[in-house]
């Protein structure tokens, strides 16, 4: 992300807005990966440098220093001495020197060409050694790996993430239109330790409210950076809308943003299965002559303090719906909270199908209020009908 200095916002009464790139404006990442490009191999102090003269008297130079800035994030730096120790050198260079006495460049280098045979090395390379830890004299080994278009989309997302930093809650609303990217939504929530609960359905979309520390207690910028290094985890869904409550100058304004914006993913989409079972199951079905339509993961389950999201959700044209879960995967702690979630959902409309690779039996399931199929090896998009249509 970037450092607030290189932030750009606009107001608009009690709102407040990132300014994204103007076309006009995108020519510097090209320029700055071409100056990152021609210095591979040579310092940190060298590119910087390099980088500084890009500036010029641009009116452009906080969005230079910004491309420059998350270019450089991904780029490499190494010491250029080896297995040679800058600090151990400094240290045998200067007791040689204070042992000699005097100073000045003559004694300088009798000290350095003293010392320069044990190290197989020249004098004059010996002296560029002794200072290559400083982060000016790192070379840089590895480019950043990606295009100027992609340096762009950095930058508009570091934009909107910068305004996150000073956000008390986040208001999201996600709609079905993308399957299989709710529960990641939610993994990632968990992961980067925000506190959320879910309300709407499946037709409207969930509106997920984000709160924690910093609208409960006090302003705390540690947790506004969460909701920044979240961001990205929701441009996965291709239809959604954000709003937060940012504490700015001792006022709160509101910063909004959607799927409309100049934002995109920075990586590849995920598998769009999370198992062969469900990937298997789902082709399998295609193949079904039924009006049963299968769509992946587009329900959620509020589960206070956690949710549950049914692997399948099965849609038929008079109108009835009925999910399905795929237990394939044994673990402890795996089987613990899936029938505990199963449980807690209490979905009498969801079919449960359990690989027999589990070592469960029915006893684990009597709490589930919903049938459960047992299967060998493949489950069968046939059994699944057939509890469909037994049904209530």
């Amino acid at each position: 992300m970037l450092p607030s200095d290189l932030l750009f916002s606009h107001k608009r009464g009690a709102q407040i807005y990132p300014r994204f790139l103007r076309p006009e404006q995108c020519v510097w990442a090209e320029r700055v990966l071409a100056t990152i490009r021609e210095h591979q191999h040579r310092t940190r102090g060298e590119l910087q440098a390099a980088l500084r003269a890009l500036e010029g008297d641009s009116p452009d130079y906080r969005i230079v220093r910004g491309f420059a800035h998350l270019a450089l994030n991904a780029a490499e730096f190494t010491l250029a001495t080896g297995e040679l120790e800058p600090e151990t050198l400094r240290r045998e260079v200067f007791t040689l020197a204070a042992e000699r006495g005097g100073y000045g460049e003559t004694q300088a280098r009798e000290v350095l060409e003293a010392i320069a045979p044990r190290y197989q090395l020249e004098a004059e390379t010996l002296r560029e050694a002794l200072y290559a830890d400083l982060p000016e004299n790192h070379l840089l080994t590895a480019l950043p790996d990606f295009a100027p278009d992609q340096l762009v989309d950095r930058y508009n997302l570091a934009q909107a993430q910068g305004l996150l930093y000073s956000a008390l809650c986040l208001r999201l609303t996600a709609h079905r239109n993308v399957p299989g990217e709710y529960r990641r939504l939610f993994q990632h929530l968990k992961f980067h330790g925000l506190m959320y609960a879910v309300e709407g359905n499946l037709d409207d979309g969930y509106q997920i409210y984000v709160d924690g520390p910093a609208s409960l207690f006090k302003q705390t910028r540690k947790y506004g950076l969460q909701m920044a290094i979240f961001l990205p985890a929701l441009l996965r869904v291709s239809r959604w809308e954000m709003e937060a409550v940012l504490r700015r100058d001792d006022r709160d304004i509101s910063y909004r943003v959607d799927s409309q914006s100049p934002l995109k993913p920075l990586t590849a989409a995920p598998p769009a299965y999370d198992s062969l079972l469900e990937e298997h199951f789902a082709r399998r079905w295609e193949k079904l002559d039924t009006p049963w339509i299968l769509e992946r993961e587009v329900e959620i389950v509020d589960l206070k303090g956690t949710v549950f999201v049914p692997d399948f959700a099965l849609r038929h044209p008079d109108g009835r719906v009925a999910h399905v879960e795929i237990m394939g995967f044994w673990h402890p702690d795996y089987l613990r909270r899936k029938l505990d979630k199963l449980r807690r959902a209490a979905m009498p409309d969801l079919i449960v199908a359990v690989s027999e690779r589990l070592n469960v039996g029915a006893d684990d399931f009597r709490d589930v209020p919903g049938p459960v199929l047992f299967f060998k090896g493949k489950l069968e998009p046939r059994a699944v009908l057939e509890c469909l249509e037994r049904l209530p």
